[in-house]
This record gives C-alpha cells, sequence and structure tokens, in this order.
C-alpha cells in the first residue's frame, strides 16, 4: 500500500465507473461539475463516491458547498491509484497504434496563460477532429503553479516555455518565438520600419513581470548593454499593452496579438526586434511530469500538438 488509509487496487469489488466518477469529482473539484462532465446527476456522483468510500474504509473526500470537493490524505493515495488504474485500462482498451478516434475518457490540459488565446482554441478545434471521445478540460496559469501541478499529476500535459524548468519534467518543443518591440501609435518611432533596443533606452519599460518571460526580457536589454528603467509591472498581457497604448513606456513581449488595438481601445505598434543570432529565441513545448508514464489520452495530445504547431510561423 502507498501511503496511509487506504489500496482500491485490491478490493475486486470497486467497479471502474466508481474510480472514474472520483477522477473525475477530484478533478473538477464540485459535484456539480463532474456530473456536469460525465453527463449524470449530481445526486448520481455522490451516491457512487459514497459507495466506493464504504468499499474501501476511508473517507477519500469532504464536500462542502462553499468550498467544493476536498481530497483528505487517503483521498490523495486513492486518486493517484485510480489514476493509474483508468489509464492502464485505457491501454488496454482504446488505443491501438494511431487509432485516435478511439481514445476516450478526461484530459487535463494546462497551459501558460499568456499562451493560452493562441495555442487552446486551435488545439481544442484539431484534437477534437482527431480524438472526439476526449473530454478536455483545460487550466490556464503561470509557470511555476503549472509545473507543481504537472509534478503532482493534478494535470496531464501543458503548454510552457523552454526555460526555467524543474529537472523532472520533460518537454517536446513546439515551435519558436521571436521577441517584439510595443509601442504607442503616437510613439515618434512608431512609424519607423526597424527599431532595436538603444533607439527606446530612455524610455520607460512595461515589464511582462512573470516567469520565464520577464527574465528573458531583462537579458535582452542586458546583452544590449542597457539598463531599463522599469516603470510599471503586470502579470497581465493585455494590462501591458494597454499601459503601452496610454503612453506610459514601452515593452517587449513575446507574443504579437493579430490586433493593435488594447483593452482601452487606444492603438499599439509592435515591431520585430532584431536580437542577433547569438540570442536563443526561446521555444514554446508541450510538458509533462518524468514520473508519470503518458496515457493514451496524453500521447494523442502530443501527436495532434506536433502535427498543428510545429515548422508553423510564430507570428502572434
Amino acid at each position: 500500500m502507498i501511503g496511509v488509509g487506504v489500496d482500491i487496487r485490491g478490493n475486486p469489488n470497486v467497479t471502474l465507473r466508481q474510480l472514474w466518477h472520483f477522477v473525475t469529482a477530484a478533478e473538477a473539484g464540485t459535484i456539480s461539475e463532474a456530473a456536469r462532465r460525465l453527463h449524470m446527476a449530481p445526486s448520481a456522483i455522490s451516491m457512487s463516491l459514497s459507495e466506493l468510500e464504504r468499499l474501501t474504509g476511508s473517507q477519500l473526500c469532504v464536500k462542502r458547498k462553499a468550498h467544493g470537493l476536498t481530497l483528505t490524505s487517503a483521498g490523495q493515495v486513492a486518486f493517484a491509484q485510480a489514476r493509474q488504474i483508468l489509464d492502464l485500462v485505457d491501454e488496454i482498451v482504446h488505443f491501438s497504434g494511431d487509432e485516435r478516434s478511439q481514445v476516450r475518457g478526461p484530459l487535463t490540459v494546462g497551459c501558460y496563460m499568456p499562451l493560452a488565446p493562441a495555442v487552446i482554441p486551435h488545439m481544442l478545434r484539431a484534437f477534437a477532429e482527431e480524438c472526439p471521445g476526449v473530454d478536455v478540460n483545460f487550466v490556464e496559469g503561470y509557470h511555476d503553479d503549472l509545473q507543481e501541478q504537472l509534478l503532482a499529476g493534478a494535470i496531464d500535459v501543458a503548454f510552457l516555455y523552454d526555460a526555467g524548468l524543474d529537472p523532472d519534467i520533460r518537454t517536446v518543443s513546439l515551435l519558436s518565438v521571436r521577441p517584439y518591440l510595443f509601442l504607442a501609435d503616437d510613439h515618434p518611432l512608431a512609424a519607423r520600419d526597424d527599431v532595436r533596443l538603444a533607439d527606446v533606452a530612455e524610455d520607460p519599460l512595461i515589464l511582462f513581470d512573470a516567469a520565464p518571460i520577464s527574465a528573458r526580457v531583462l537579458d535582452l536589454f542586458r546583452d544590449a548593454g542597457l539598463t531599463p528603467e522599469v516603470r510599471h509591472r503586470s502579470r497581465s498581457y493585455a494590462t501591458v499593452r494597454s499601459l503601452v497604448g496610454a503612453g506610459m513606456g514601452i515593452s517587449v513581449l513575446f507574443q504579437r496579438p493579430k490586433l493593435d488595438l488594447s483593452y482601452a481601445g487606444l492603438r499599439v505598434v509592435s515591431k520585430p526586434l532584431d536580437v542577433g543570432a547569438d540570442v536563443a529565441a526561446p521555444f514554446v513545448a508541450l510538458a509533462w511530469s518524468r514520473g508519470m508514464r503518458p496515457n493514451a489520452r496524453t500521447r494523442a495530445w502530443l501527436e495532434v500538438a506536433v502535427d498543428s504547431f510545429r515548422d508553423e510561423d510564430a507570428d502572434w
């Protein structure tokens, strides 16, 4: 038995359906959301969880209206075991060679928040065409949070930048991204074709303040022999662009939105930065935990992502 309180793997009375309900409820965080995902009544989910607790002889979760569903220490052990069992069954029953259309079950995907608008809609559409039987849920977050969730098994796979990653996380690179300089449309240099960092060295910097992008931006200035004056910091791309549009400073980002309007309705101008061949471009990558063998659903997501994004022009 792993951990304390419960071992579901040696109990022949526990059903796969109960494990599926339990795992879905634990991932969803509430009975009502689990019921929505499984197209069942909440009362049926609750009964299934209660029967699982009776069979294991342990309380696996605490259900409170204000706080949703929280796993107990025994529940956390059971959750990890249940995921392993369901993944093995998935391997046996649903996956054979390249038959992606036969893959079934839930998949939880994480995405570094600034990447989500460009990545998630495209992937959900492409993956639904290939694997219509997989119920995909996505979680937005920042690098450190998503890495913790990967290592804990709370999410299966995540879109991250390939920098500042834990050694226990594996990645497959999808595409490189380039830095862009953002200026207000009434900036004196906005009409120029080519603008270097040195040209805006005296302008205040609006820094997107989330790892690993913040470090990469500051490294660009350092490599150019410049020390920027950071006027404002934000963890929101939209806020950074709005501050630039308002004339509060310039910014450097690694994604270029298709629209040149900020949320405040102010226009911003983006220009690709020539940082030289010696500066390595960051890559958008798919990441997963080394300690978790990718199941059929995760492998299918990896394959579709590689087919969809590799060799594309990352003109975001």
